[in-house]
């Protein structure tokens, strides 16, 4: 059987976790290269759409692609620009607060300098293209016009979009710019990946039906909403499928397991069709994940 291809874009960073008080260690992580990191690699080929820097650091990330089996063909070396950096500080119950030094990162600058129209060469090529409100957040409102024009381009080629909300309202100049941009793109978006505290954050609701409205009116067929870590919602073509899981009563470190979980989620569902199975995958993961510092295990 073929693989699968599928592309991500997005920035990876530098992460800097604790580990206890004032300890701390050094990895590499950002929403998309996680996704690419947990994908099941047996029935799909990944690729990168990211820059880096030309610094000695970018020499470990390099390696920790050829671990996870990330192709590098798509990733830009900037020649003045550096790699982004943040820092994890976890409290008692595991959960994040993030502190970022990115404003003038190599990927950042990449993705509002890239010529999106000669993209259209290159991804027309994928089976699937994956981003996040994260990757849009930090491109231009005028680059998003070209970015989305690439996406409508490349639905003409059959391309299917997957897109996770990752809604973080601090990474927005405001609400405004927020909604602009998820309504430009919404409509062009085949599975989605939303959890409870997205909507509450951007529309302030978290109710399963209010979620069932808003896919609707989006035109969207496939939508993941993991509403808390103990109800999990798949809803296919109008069908919907819950899954109910046992939660860690308490969780070392939540980074990463939703990126994990939405990893988990699409390589079983390509592989098997199944829903319940791919919800499952997803939660045993995801699980896994909030055991163990850092974004990537």
């Amino acid at each position: 059987m073929n693989k699968f291809k599928l592309c991500a874009i997005g920035e990876c960073m530098i992460e800097i976790a604790n580990l206890s008080s004032n300890n701390f260690i050094q990895s590499f992580a950002g929403d998309t290269l996680n996704f690419l990191s947990y994908l099941n690699k047996k029935n799909i080929n990944v690729d990168y759409l990211t820059s880096v820097g030309k610094g000695e650091i970018n020499r470990d990330f390099f390696s920790l692609l050829k671990l996870k089996k990330i192709s590098r063909k798509l990733i830009h070396v900037h020649n003045y620009k550096e790699i982004g950096l943040y820092l994890i500080k976890n409290n008692k119950k595991g959960e994040k607060n993030f502190y970022y030094w990115r404003d003038d990162s190599a990927a950042k600058n990449y993705l509002n300098e890239i010529d999106y129209k000669k993209l259209e060469v290159v991804l027309k090529k994928y089976d699937y293209l994956y981003f996040s409100g994260i990757t849009l957040s930090i491109i231009s409102q005028n680059k998003q016009k070209d970015f989305c024009n690439l996406i409508k381009k490349l639905k003409e080629y059959d391309v299917k979009i997957i897109f996770d909300l990752n809604i973080r309202l601090k990474k927005w100049l405001n609400k405004k710019y927020l909604n602009k941009s998820m309504n430009r793109f919404l409509p062009y978006i085949d599975i989605l990946f939303s959890t409870g505290e997205d909507m509450k954050n951007w529309k302030s609701n978290d109710n399963l039906d209010f979620f069932k409205k808003f896919i609707k009116s989006n035109k969207i067929k496939h939508a993941i909403f993991r509403k808390n870590a103990s109800l999990n919602y798949s809803i296919l073509s109008d069908q919907i499928f819950k899954m109910t899981n046992k939660i860690h009563r308490r969780i070392i470190d939540s980074t990463g397991a939703g990126d994990g979980y939405n990893a988990a989620y699409i390589s079983e569902f390509l592989n098997s069709g199944d829903v319940y199975s791919s919800l499952k995958e997803s939660h045993m993961l995801g699980s896994k994940i909030v055991m163990k510092k850092g974004a990537i295990i």
